[in-house]
Protein backbone atom coordinates (compact mmCIF):
# COMPACT_ATOMS: atom_id res chain seq x y z
CA UNK A 1 0.00 0.00 0.00
CA UNK A 2 2.93 2.33 0.63
CA UNK A 3 3.77 2.22 -3.09
CA UNK A 4 0.20 3.22 -3.96
CA UNK A 5 0.31 6.13 -1.51
CA UNK A 6 3.59 7.35 -3.00
CA UNK A 7 2.30 7.05 -6.56
CA UNK A 8 -0.89 8.99 -5.77
CA UNK A 9 1.05 11.66 -3.86
CA UNK A 10 3.45 12.10 -6.79
CA UNK A 11 0.55 12.23 -9.25
CA UNK A 12 -1.11 14.89 -7.08
CA UNK A 13 2.04 17.02 -7.13
CA UNK A 14 2.38 16.64 -10.91
CA UNK A 15 -1.33 17.45 -11.36
CA UNK A 16 -0.99 20.57 -9.23
CA UNK A 17 2.04 21.70 -11.24
CA UNK A 18 0.27 21.19 -14.58
CA UNK A 19 -2.96 22.85 -13.41
CA UNK A 20 -0.99 25.82 -12.07
CA UNK A 21 0.04 26.47 -15.68
CA UNK A 22 -3.56 26.64 -16.86
CA UNK A 23 -5.66 29.79 -16.79
CA UNK A 24 -6.64 32.95 -18.61
CA UNK A 25 -3.09 34.32 -18.22
CA UNK A 26 -0.43 32.36 -20.18
CA UNK A 27 2.01 30.79 -17.72
CA UNK A 28 5.34 29.03 -18.15
CA UNK A 29 7.09 26.49 -15.94
CA UNK A 30 9.66 29.16 -14.97
CA UNK A 31 6.87 31.28 -13.50
CA UNK A 32 5.88 28.38 -11.22
CA UNK A 33 9.49 27.97 -10.08
CA UNK A 34 9.86 31.71 -9.43
CA UNK A 35 6.60 31.73 -7.47
CA UNK A 36 7.70 28.80 -5.27
CA UNK A 37 11.15 30.24 -4.60
CA UNK A 38 9.63 33.65 -3.88
CA UNK A 39 7.21 32.22 -1.32
CA UNK A 40 9.94 30.18 0.36
CA UNK A 41 12.42 33.08 0.52
CA UNK A 42 9.81 35.83 1.15
CA UNK A 43 11.20 37.79 -1.76
CA UNK A 44 8.86 40.29 -3.48
CA UNK A 45 7.22 38.92 -6.62
CA UNK A 46 5.82 40.63 -9.69
CA UNK A 47 4.11 39.83 -12.96
CA UNK A 48 2.97 36.27 -13.68
CA UNK A 49 4.83 34.86 -10.69
CA UNK A 50 2.78 37.08 -8.37
CA UNK A 51 -0.47 35.88 -9.95
CA UNK A 52 0.60 32.28 -9.52
CA UNK A 53 1.72 32.76 -5.92
CA UNK A 54 -1.25 34.80 -4.69
CA UNK A 55 -4.11 33.38 -6.75
CA UNK A 56 -3.39 29.96 -8.20
CA UNK A 57 -1.43 28.38 -5.34
CA UNK A 58 -4.07 29.07 -2.64
CA UNK A 59 -6.72 27.87 -5.07
CA UNK A 60 -4.85 24.63 -5.72
CA UNK A 61 -4.40 23.98 -1.99
CA UNK A 62 -8.08 24.70 -1.34
CA UNK A 63 -9.03 22.32 -4.17
CA UNK A 64 -6.87 19.58 -2.64
CA UNK A 65 -8.28 20.05 0.85
CA UNK A 66 -11.87 20.28 -0.38
CA UNK A 67 -11.64 17.29 -2.71
CA UNK A 68 -9.91 15.15 -0.12
CA UNK A 69 -12.23 16.28 2.66
CA UNK A 70 -15.42 15.60 0.70
CA UNK A 71 -14.10 12.20 -0.39
CA UNK A 72 -13.45 11.01 3.17
CA UNK A 73 -16.82 12.43 4.26
CA UNK A 74 -18.50 10.27 1.65
CA UNK A 75 -16.40 7.27 2.68
CA UNK A 76 -17.39 7.59 6.35
CA UNK A 77 -21.08 8.07 5.52
CA UNK A 78 -21.06 5.00 3.28
CA UNK A 79 -19.42 2.96 6.04
CA UNK A 80 -21.74 4.19 8.79
CA UNK A 81 -24.92 3.59 6.80
CA UNK A 82 -23.72 0.57 4.79
CA UNK A 83 -24.98 2.37 1.72
CA UNK A 84 -22.82 3.04 -1.40
CA UNK A 85 -25.06 6.02 -2.28
CA UNK A 86 -24.19 7.93 0.90
CA UNK A 87 -22.72 11.37 0.26
CA UNK A 88 -22.78 14.77 2.05
CA UNK A 89 -24.55 16.24 -0.99
CA UNK A 90 -27.23 13.55 -1.32
CA UNK A 91 -27.75 13.35 2.45
CA UNK A 92 -28.60 17.04 2.69
CA UNK A 93 -25.57 18.03 4.77
CA UNK A 94 -24.24 20.27 2.01
CA UNK A 95 -27.72 21.74 1.43
CA UNK A 96 -28.08 22.46 5.15
CA UNK A 97 -24.67 24.11 5.29
CA UNK A 98 -25.50 26.16 2.18
CA UNK A 99 -28.78 27.31 3.73
CA UNK A 100 -26.92 28.50 6.80
CA UNK A 101 -24.34 30.33 4.70
CA UNK A 102 -27.02 31.93 2.50
CA UNK A 103 -28.97 33.04 5.59
CA UNK A 104 -25.80 34.71 6.89
CA UNK A 105 -25.32 36.53 3.57
CA UNK A 106 -28.94 37.59 3.04
CA UNK A 107 -29.42 38.73 6.63
CA UNK A 108 -25.97 40.38 6.66
CA UNK A 109 -25.00 38.79 9.97
CA UNK A 110 -21.46 39.56 11.18
CA UNK A 111 -21.75 38.77 14.88
CA UNK A 112 -18.39 36.99 15.11
CA UNK A 113 -16.69 38.62 12.18
CA UNK A 114 -15.08 36.41 9.55
CA UNK A 115 -16.24 33.29 11.39
CA UNK A 116 -19.94 34.17 11.10
CA UNK A 117 -20.30 32.46 7.74
CA UNK A 118 -18.63 29.16 8.76
CA UNK A 119 -20.59 29.18 12.04
CA UNK A 120 -23.93 29.52 10.26
CA UNK A 121 -22.90 26.88 7.71
CA UNK A 122 -22.01 24.53 10.55
CA UNK A 123 -25.35 25.14 12.28
CA UNK A 124 -27.18 24.42 9.02
CA UNK A 125 -25.26 21.17 8.51
CA UNK A 126 -25.93 20.10 12.12
CA UNK A 127 -29.64 20.84 11.75
CA UNK A 128 -29.75 18.75 8.56
CA UNK A 129 -27.91 15.96 10.36
CA UNK A 130 -30.35 16.03 13.30
CA UNK A 131 -33.28 15.79 10.90
CA UNK A 132 -31.65 12.88 9.08
CA UNK A 133 -31.02 11.09 12.35
CA UNK A 134 -34.60 11.65 13.51
CA UNK A 135 -36.04 10.26 10.27
CA UNK A 136 -33.92 7.12 10.32
CA UNK A 137 -33.23 6.15 13.93
CA UNK A 138 -36.42 4.07 14.30
CA UNK A 139 -35.45 1.80 11.37
CA UNK A 140 -31.88 0.97 12.43
CA UNK A 141 -30.38 2.92 9.56
CA UNK A 142 -31.86 0.79 6.79
CA UNK A 143 -30.00 1.81 3.57
CA UNK A 144 -33.12 2.57 1.49
CA UNK A 145 -34.72 4.59 4.29
CA UNK A 146 -31.51 6.58 4.78
CA UNK A 147 -31.37 7.53 1.08
CA UNK A 148 -35.03 8.57 1.11
CA UNK A 149 -34.53 10.61 4.28
CA UNK A 150 -31.49 12.27 2.71
CA UNK A 151 -33.49 13.28 -0.34
CA UNK A 152 -36.19 14.74 1.91
CA UNK A 153 -33.66 16.76 3.93
CA UNK A 154 -31.89 17.91 0.77
CA UNK A 155 -35.14 19.06 -0.84
CA UNK A 156 -36.29 20.86 2.30
CA UNK A 157 -33.10 22.87 2.72
CA UNK A 158 -32.96 23.61 -1.00
CA UNK A 159 -36.45 25.10 -0.68
CA UNK A 160 -35.34 27.13 2.36
CA UNK A 161 -32.37 28.44 0.40
CA UNK A 162 -34.64 29.47 -2.49
CA UNK A 163 -36.99 31.25 -0.10
CA UNK A 164 -34.09 33.17 1.48
CA UNK A 165 -32.86 34.28 -1.94
CA UNK A 166 -36.23 35.64 -3.10
CA UNK A 167 -37.12 37.20 0.24
CA UNK A 168 -33.85 39.10 0.55
CA UNK A 169 -32.20 41.95 -1.31
CA UNK A 170 -31.87 40.92 -4.95
CA UNK A 171 -28.47 42.61 -5.11
CA UNK A 172 -27.13 39.76 -3.00
CA UNK A 173 -28.29 37.19 -5.56
CA UNK A 174 -24.86 37.08 -7.22
CA UNK A 175 -23.17 36.29 -3.91
CA UNK A 176 -25.79 33.68 -3.06
CA UNK A 177 -25.39 32.04 -6.47
CA UNK A 178 -21.87 31.12 -5.42
CA UNK A 179 -23.18 28.86 -2.67
CA UNK A 180 -25.63 27.16 -4.99
CA UNK A 181 -23.12 26.39 -7.75
CA UNK A 182 -19.85 26.01 -5.85
CA UNK A 183 -16.45 27.44 -6.71
CA UNK A 184 -12.96 28.16 -5.44
CA UNK A 185 -12.96 31.86 -6.21
CA UNK A 186 -12.64 32.85 -2.54
CA UNK A 187 -9.36 31.00 -2.12
CA UNK A 188 -6.67 33.08 -0.43
CA UNK A 189 -3.75 32.41 1.87
CA UNK A 190 -5.58 33.62 5.00
CA UNK A 191 -8.21 30.90 4.52
CA UNK A 192 -5.78 28.01 3.95
CA UNK A 193 -4.57 27.59 7.58
CA UNK A 194 -8.14 27.46 8.96
CA UNK A 195 -9.33 24.83 6.50
CA UNK A 196 -6.10 22.86 6.84
CA UNK A 197 -6.50 22.74 10.62
CA UNK A 198 -10.11 21.53 10.40
CA UNK A 199 -9.25 18.90 7.78
CA UNK A 200 -6.30 17.60 9.83
CA UNK A 201 -8.38 17.41 13.04
CA UNK A 202 -11.32 15.67 11.33
CA UNK A 203 -9.03 13.25 9.49
CA UNK A 204 -7.29 12.38 12.76
CA UNK A 205 -10.60 11.80 14.56
CA UNK A 206 -11.83 9.52 11.76
CA UNK A 207 -8.50 7.67 11.76
CA UNK A 208 -8.73 7.12 15.51
CA UNK A 209 -12.12 5.42 15.06
CA UNK A 210 -11.29 3.45 11.91
CA UNK A 211 -11.55 0.06 13.65
CA UNK A 212 -14.99 0.84 15.10
CA UNK A 213 -16.18 2.22 11.75
CA UNK A 214 -15.09 -0.98 9.99
CA UNK A 215 -16.94 -3.06 12.56
CA UNK A 216 -20.13 -1.05 12.00
CA UNK A 217 -20.19 -2.30 8.41
CA UNK A 218 -20.94 -5.80 9.76
CA UNK A 219 -24.20 -4.60 11.34
CA UNK A 220 -25.13 -2.90 14.60
CA UNK A 221 -25.70 -6.07 16.62
CA UNK A 222 -22.47 -7.76 15.59
CA UNK A 223 -20.51 -4.51 16.08
CA UNK A 224 -21.97 -4.15 19.58
CA UNK A 225 -20.95 -7.73 20.40
CA UNK A 226 -17.38 -6.77 19.45
CA UNK A 227 -17.38 -3.95 22.00
CA UNK A 228 -18.40 -1.02 19.79
CA UNK A 229 -20.63 1.66 21.28
CA UNK A 230 -22.75 1.86 18.14
CA UNK A 231 -24.81 4.95 18.95
CA UNK A 232 -21.88 6.94 20.33
CA UNK A 233 -19.59 6.06 17.43
CA UNK A 234 -22.21 6.87 14.81
CA UNK A 235 -23.17 10.21 16.42
CA UNK A 236 -19.53 11.17 16.90
CA UNK A 237 -18.57 10.42 13.32
CA UNK A 238 -21.64 12.21 11.97
CA UNK A 239 -20.61 15.24 14.02
CA UNK A 240 -17.11 15.10 12.52
CA UNK A 241 -18.50 14.74 8.99
CA UNK A 242 -20.89 17.65 9.63
CA UNK A 243 -18.06 19.86 10.90
CA UNK A 244 -15.84 19.08 7.92
CA UNK A 245 -18.67 19.48 5.39
CA UNK A 246 -19.78 22.79 6.91
CA UNK A 247 -16.24 24.18 6.91
CA UNK A 248 -15.65 23.28 3.27
CA UNK A 249 -19.05 24.54 2.11
CA UNK A 250 -18.49 27.83 3.93
CA UNK A 251 -15.65 28.69 1.54
CA UNK A 252 -16.38 26.64 -1.57
CA UNK A 253 -20.15 26.39 -1.77
CA UNK A 254 -21.98 23.18 -2.64
CA UNK A 255 -19.82 20.75 -4.62
CA UNK A 256 -21.65 17.50 -5.24
CA UNK A 257 -20.74 13.93 -6.16
CA UNK A 258 -17.11 14.00 -4.93
CA UNK A 259 -18.00 12.06 -1.80
CA UNK A 260 -20.10 9.64 -3.84
CA UNK A 261 -17.85 8.63 -6.72
CA UNK A 262 -14.39 8.57 -5.10
CA UNK A 263 -15.14 5.90 -2.42
CA UNK A 264 -16.98 3.77 -4.99
CA UNK A 265 -14.04 3.97 -7.40
CA UNK A 266 -11.66 3.01 -4.57
CA UNK A 267 -13.93 0.05 -3.77
CA UNK A 268 -13.65 -1.10 -7.37
CA UNK A 269 -9.87 -1.28 -6.84
CA UNK A 270 -10.44 -4.03 -4.28
CA UNK A 271 -9.57 -1.88 -1.25
CA UNK A 272 -12.18 -2.39 1.46
CA UNK A 273 -10.63 -1.63 4.86
CA UNK A 274 -10.96 1.98 5.95
CA UNK A 275 -7.38 1.90 7.21
CA UNK A 276 -6.22 1.85 3.57
CA UNK A 277 -9.25 3.55 2.01
CA UNK A 278 -8.93 6.73 4.05
CA UNK A 279 -5.60 8.04 2.67
CA UNK A 280 -6.32 6.74 -0.84
CA UNK A 281 -9.75 8.43 -0.91
CA UNK A 282 -8.23 11.68 0.32
CA UNK A 283 -5.52 11.68 -2.35
CA UNK A 284 -7.91 10.63 -5.13
CA UNK A 285 -10.43 13.28 -4.08
CA UNK A 286 -7.72 15.93 -4.08
CA UNK A 287 -6.53 14.91 -7.56
CA UNK A 288 -10.08 14.84 -8.90
CA UNK A 289 -11.00 18.32 -7.68
CA UNK A 290 -7.70 19.85 -8.82
CA UNK A 291 -8.45 18.70 -12.39
CA UNK A 292 -12.15 19.61 -12.08
CA UNK A 293 -11.17 23.15 -11.07
CA UNK A 294 -8.74 23.34 -13.99
CA UNK A 295 -11.55 22.32 -16.34
CA UNK A 296 -13.86 24.94 -14.82
CA UNK A 297 -11.23 27.61 -15.46
CA UNK A 298 -10.25 26.73 -19.04
CA UNK A 299 -13.33 25.31 -20.78
CA UNK A 300 -14.94 28.73 -21.37
CA UNK A 301 -12.03 31.13 -21.02
CA UNK A 302 -12.03 33.87 -19.86
CA UNK A 303 -15.34 32.98 -18.21
CA UNK A 304 -15.18 30.55 -15.30
CA UNK A 305 -17.66 27.70 -14.96
CA UNK A 306 -19.07 26.72 -11.54
CA UNK A 307 -17.05 23.73 -10.43
CA UNK A 308 -20.19 21.79 -9.49
CA UNK A 309 -21.03 21.56 -13.20
CA UNK A 310 -17.83 19.60 -13.78
CA UNK A 311 -18.15 17.35 -10.72
CA UNK A 312 -21.84 16.66 -11.37
CA UNK A 313 -21.22 15.77 -15.02
CA UNK A 314 -18.36 13.41 -14.15
CA UNK A 315 -20.28 12.02 -11.17
CA UNK A 316 -23.36 11.29 -13.24
CA UNK A 317 -21.24 9.56 -15.89
CA UNK A 318 -19.42 7.40 -13.33
CA UNK A 319 -22.67 6.48 -11.58
CA UNK A 320 -24.20 5.55 -14.93
CA UNK A 321 -21.30 3.19 -15.64
CA UNK A 322 -21.58 1.61 -12.20
CA UNK A 323 -25.33 1.14 -12.58
CA UNK A 324 -25.01 -0.38 -16.07
CA UNK A 325 -22.41 -2.78 -14.74
CA UNK A 326 -24.63 -3.43 -11.69
CA UNK A 327 -21.90 -2.42 -9.32
CA UNK A 328 -23.82 0.29 -7.46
Amino acid sequence: MTLQYCFLAMFLVVSAFICALLGAVPTKANDIVFAVTGLLSSEPLSGIALIVAELRFPRLILAMLTGGGLAICGLVLQKLTRNPLADPFLFGLSAGASSGAVACIVLNITVIGVFSLPAFAFCGAMLAQCMLHTLTRQNQWHPERVVLAGLIVNSLFSAITGFLIFSGDQRTAQSVLFWLMGGLGLAKWSVVPIITLVVVICYSLIHSQQRNIDRLTTGDELAASMGVNVEQTRKGMFLVVGLLTATLVAWTGTIGFVGLIIPNVVNRLGIYRIQHQLPICFLCGAIFLVWADAGARVLLQPQELPISMITSAVGAFVCLILIVRRKL
